[in-house]
């Protein structure tokens, strides 16, 4: 959060929210290696009730109504709901809410899924959320979530042409702790870093048994749109898809 109590990254997406409603759609690295390992990790949602958390514009919101699903949306940025709403018409609820806190919206044991795209590096602590999608959850419930590869996300190999951080904090960057970095989207956006563990046990600990990990590769539609990057990504990790039960 920042010092005023805001999750960090609020001010970035009500800025970029405009932009952004287009970009998820069709840029590559959303659309032809991110979307089509998290999607392939969801069960069959007919006649379920899933939470969207972290919708953003909607994109998640949208596919999982097309899946036969009834999805309640929520996100910290207010300009993205208005964007999902509009998209949505009246297909899905959405709230303002932020994942670093409880979801007093959601009554305990109301939902049959959660499913997360991208939003959680917004979080520094994952116990929270977590805890509340544990709690949010039916018995037997599914959680998908994706999320930057902690490998992707960390400089490595700095000043031998490797990756650094946007920040230039890159010299001072422990593995091993959650980190506040910044990416520059045109504007600077902030979210955390984090090691493995930092991602796996407070899974475990809330009460989720891990059911499958997939490291995404890029698509043959990605090689077709990106040819430039497709032999990096082909060989680089760039997120971690997670599926995940409630024990």
């Amino acid at each position: 959060m920042t010092e005023d109590g805001d999750p960090i990254a609020r001010s970035a997406y009500d800025e970029l929210a405009a932009s952004y409603a287009a970009d998820v759609r069709t840029d590559p690295y959303n659309a032809d290696l991110e979307f089509p390992a998290t999607s392939a990790l969801i069960p069959d949602v007919t006649d379920s009730r899933v939470l969207d958390a972290g919708c953003g514009t909607g994109f998640y919101t949208d596919w999982l109504t097309e899946q036969g699903a009834t999805v309640v949306g929520v996100d910290a940025s207010e300009e993205m709901l208005a964007r999902a709403r509009e998209r949505a018409d009246d297909d899905a609820t959405f709230y303002r809410a932020d994942l670093g806190e409880d979801l007093t919206f959601a009554e305990s044991d109301s939902f049959d899924g959660v499913v997360s795209a991208l939003a959680l590096d917004y979080v520094a602590d994952w116990q929270q959320p977590f805890s509340e999608f544990a709690r949010v959850l039916r018995p037997g419930g599914f959680l998908v979530f994706s999320t930057g590869h902690p490998l992707d996300q960390f400089p490595f190999g700095e000043g031998e042409g490797g990756k650094t951080d946007t920040d230039g904090a890159s010299g001072e960057a422990n593995y091993f702790e959650v980190e506040r970095r910044e990416k520059n989207w045109d504007i600077e956006v902030p979210y955390y870093r984090r090691p493995f563990s930092a991602v796996v046990n407070p899974l475990v600990e809330t009460g989720f048994r891990v059911d499958r990990v997939v490291e995404p590769q890029p698509t043959e539609r990605f090689r077709e749109r990106r040819p430039e990057r497709y032999e990096t990504e082909s060989r680089q990790p760039v997120f971690l898809c997670v599926r995940a039960e409630l024990a």
